[in-house]
């Protein structure tokens, strides 16, 4: 599940960071980007309880805020304008560190 949890991510991680270096962060990108990330997330909490450990959790913990903050910054208060870059890093900074972490207890 771990694995499973850790693929998704990484690709949402990799579709994020294209959107944000091309500007092409249009409706039905952020949607299907949101998406994978919800269902790694999904993956994520299911395999922390199978597998709980500081490392799982804190990955967890960090993925859950990076993709709290997206759903709540892009989905509902920059909906129809382009956020300010600092959130945009800030978000994706927080994904990839909790995506960093899960691949380390993955492969580690």
């Amino acid at each position: 599940m771990l694995s499973a949890a850790f693929w998704l991510l990484l690709v949402a991680s990799i579709g994020g960071l294209a959107m944000a270096a091309l500007d092409a962060a249009l409706r039905p990108l952020r949607i299907g980007h949101g998406a994978i990330a919800g269902a790694g997330l999904l993956c994520l909490l299911v395999g922390a309880f199978m597998h709980p450990g500081t490392l799982v959790w804190s990955a967890f913990a960090l993925t859950a805020i990076g993709f709290g903050a997206g759903a709540v910054f892009f989905g509902v208060i920059f909906k129809h304008r382009a956020p300010p870059r600092i959130l945009v890093i800030g978000h994706g900074a927080l994904n990839a560190l909790g995506v960093l972490l899960l691949g380390v207890q993955v492969f580690g």
